[in-house]
Formats: structure tokens, C-alpha cells, sequence
């Protein structure tokens, strides 16, 4: 396949559909360089990265309406300069199809042509599961292991062969597979916690945990724990956080969506010695309150200095926060609320508290003032 480097293109004007004899739009009169950079800035601002593949109710085409696709599609020029840069085709959405049916040999050779065209650039890849409907095609009867699909083991294979040149990674799945993933340049990452235990990425430094967790889920130390520092999880319990802080030795911060009532119990006398800052809501409820308290009990965070509270800064969410505080070691600096209350109508003399465990208080970064008392 021809090049920007096989024609020679050092200019745009040379290659530019518009003779120079005539005025023409000034699109086609761009740099290479620019046109390029162009090129990037609409790639990256695509939601969830571009999408390979189109879904009807029974077909799969390929998706030519979206970029970077749709550059090749306006005039040659355009279409040898989006094949020349190798970065618009290092992100991409693939959704598998779920069938059992294998699919036709032009889709997963679109897919390598796809992967070809990225270079040896680091890869961006949003993986999807289970795209058709289940009553319009034939599904494959999933056993124990959860073995793939054959249309799923097509597509997957090959972007497994270029699993050395995963970087950014986000594993959006309705099912389980029963696969090892050999990722050496991995830095981030969006799976289930089941799927964790399947990734060798020593260097992957963020992690995002979604859906499926169970109460009776066992949580153990693996290497690829070893160097995420920033990690960020959907839904967890005061012993899954706990957990979390063994599994995570080097973890400087930890965001939890939801916090949820669990039957376990956490680890006692838990230290971190490297986590920074935490990011969690407050339960508005007081009996899952309690799973705050229990997060904090015995914990001692040597370098903790920032909290930030989703919760509105009332006076049962302050009292929470007081209270787990004063039962972990650490030397809290700010409390910060994230909460739909303006500014202004924040009652200050309900967060008054906060003030005798931390030394600033602020709602959206904004500093509330302490009250002076005469």
C-alpha cells in the first residue's frame, strides 16, 4: 500500500486536487503537517474511540461514516495523507459480534489492514461484547470456561498479536474469556476484577474496576498490582477497599463510585504508605455509613493529605467524616465536597467540625472560611 514516503509528500500543494491556476477551497491548500494534526484532534475527540465495525439486526459492515474512515472518503490527497498517519489508527472501538457463526474473511482482514495502518504506535482499544441481539442470531452456549465465540476467537486473535502494543485498554464485557494477556507497555486499564488476574502488565500505573464483584469474591496480590498507582473502582465494600490497599502496595490514589454493605469483615491494622488521596461518596443513609467508619478503622496513612467526599456537606455526612478520622492514623490536610449545593448556600456552621480534624475545608475547591466565634 502506497505511502505519504512512497510519493514523496513534503507538500500538500503538490498533491492538492486544485490547480494553482485556479482559486480552489483553502482546505486543500493545508500542510501535510497540519491536515495531520487536524486528522488527531478529531480522532482523540471521538467518544469511546472510532468504531471498526457497523451493527445491523442480523449484519456486520464496516463502519465507513465515522474518522478516520471517512477522511480517506473525500479526495485522493486526503486519503493518502489519513493512510501515512499511522497515530489516527492506533485508537479503535471493536465490538464482537457474539455469534457462533465465523465471520466472512473480509471482516477480520479489515481489522489487520486497520492494525497495519497504526505502525508500531502504541494501541488505544475499546473492546465490546455480545453487539448482535440474541434473537436475531445464534448465540454460542457458553460452558464453565467461557470459551469465545468462533467470530469472537477471529477478531480477538488478532488484536492478540499485537498485544505487545496494548497501551490503553478498556475491557467492556457482558462475559468472561478464557484468555492471558501478554501486555508489556500497558499503562492503563478498564476491566472486572475476574479479568485482572488474566493481564501481565508490569508497567500499568491506572486501573479502572467495573461491574461484576461479588460478596463472596476472594481478592490476592498478582504483579501486575505492583506498580498502579492510580486506581478507580465502580462499586466496593469497606472490605474490598481494604483489600485494596494489601493488593496495591505503591497506589497513591483511590476513587470509589458507590460504596456498598458487605458481610465481611476488613483486614485490622492496615498501613499505606503511599496513598495520597482518597475520592468517595457518603452513604446518605447511616447504617451504610458504617462501611465509612469501617474503611478507616485502624488505618494508618502516613502521607494521606487531601479527602474528597461525594456527598453534600450536611450535618450526618459531617459527623461521619469526624468520626472516621479520629479513628484512623493519618494527617489529613483538606476535606473537599463534591456536591450539587452552590457555594454560597453551604451552612458553615454544620461543617464547623471538620475544622478541629482537618485544617482547610473547601466545596469544589473553593475554601469555606472557619466561623468566628466571640
Amino acid at each position: 500500500m502506497m505511502s505519504a514516503f512512497d510519493l514523496g509528500l513534503t507538500h500538500s500543494h503538490k498533491y492538492s486536487p486544485i490547480s494553482m491556476n485556479r482559486p480552489g477551497a483553502h482546505i486543500h491548500m493545508l500542510p501535510v503537517e497540519l491536515l495531520q494534526q487536524i486528522f488527531l484532534l478529531v480522532v482523540n475527540d471521538v467518544p469511546d474511540c472510532p468504531g471498526i465495525f457497523s451493527y445491523g439486526d442480523t449484519t456486520i459492515s464496516i463502519n465507513i461514516s465515522s474518522p478516520p474512515l471517512v477522511f480517506t472518503r473525500v479526495c485522493r490527497f486526503w486519503r493518502v495523507v489519513a493512510y501515512s498517519t499511522t497515530a489516527v489508527w492506533s485508537r479503535m472501538q471493536i465490538s464482537l459480534p457474539g455469534r457462533a457463526e465465523p465471520l466472512t474473511p473480509f471482516l477480520p482482514s479489515f481489522l489487520q489492514s486497520w492494525l497495519a495502518r497504526s505502525g508500531d504506535q502504541p494501541l488505544t482499544l475499546r473492546i465490546l461484547s455480545g453487539e448482535l441481539p440474541v434473537g436475531n442470531t445464534r448465540r454460542c452456549m457458553r460452558q464453565s470456561c467461557h470459551e469465545p465465540s468462533q467470530a469472537d476467537s477471529q477478531l480477538l486473535g488478532i488484536l492478540l498479536s499485537e498485544s505487545k502494543r496494548w497501551g490503553t485498554v478498556a475491557l467492556v464485557s457482558s462475559d468472561e474469556w478464557n484468555c492471558n494477556f501478554d501486555t508489556p507497555q500497558l499503562r492503563s486499564l478498564q476491566c472486572c476484577w475476574p479479568e485482572l488476574s488474566s493481564f501481565n502488565a508490569p508497567n500499568l500505573t491506572h486501573l479502572h474496576i467495573t461491574y461484576r464483584w461479588s460478596l463472596t469474591m476472594r481478592f490476592r496480590h498478582i504483579p501486575t498490582c505492583d506498580n498502579v498507582r492510580h486506581l478507580w473502582v465502580q462499586n466496593a465494600s469497606a472490605r474490598v477497599i481494604r483489600s485494596a490497599f494489601l493488593m496495591f502496595p505503591r497506589m497513591e490514589s483511590i476513587k470509589v463510585d458507590s460504596i456498598i454493605s458487605d458481610i465481611g469483615h476488613p483486614h485490622n491494622s492496615t498501613t499505606h504508605s503511599c496513598l495520597e488521596s482518597i475520592t468517595f461518596p457518603i452513604p446518605a443513609d447511616p447504617f451504610q455509613q458504617r462501611e465509612v467508619l469501617k474503611i478507616f478503622s485502624e488505618l494508618c496513612l502516613p502521607v494521606l493529605r487531601k479527602l474528597t467526599f461525594v456527598a453534600d456537606p450536611e450535618e450526618s455526612e459531617v459527623i461521619c467524616i469526624v468520626a472516621a478520622l479520629e479513628i484512623a492514623s493519618c494527617d489529613v490536610q483538606v476535606v473537599d465536597f463534591q456536591t450539587t449545593i452552590p457555594f454560597n448556600e453551604v451552612d458553615v456552621d454544620v461543617v464547623e467540625p471538620l475544622f478541629s480534624v482537618v485544617r482547610e475545608v473547601t466545596v469544589h475547591g473553593q475554601m469555606l472560611r472557619r466561623p468566628v466565634r466571640h
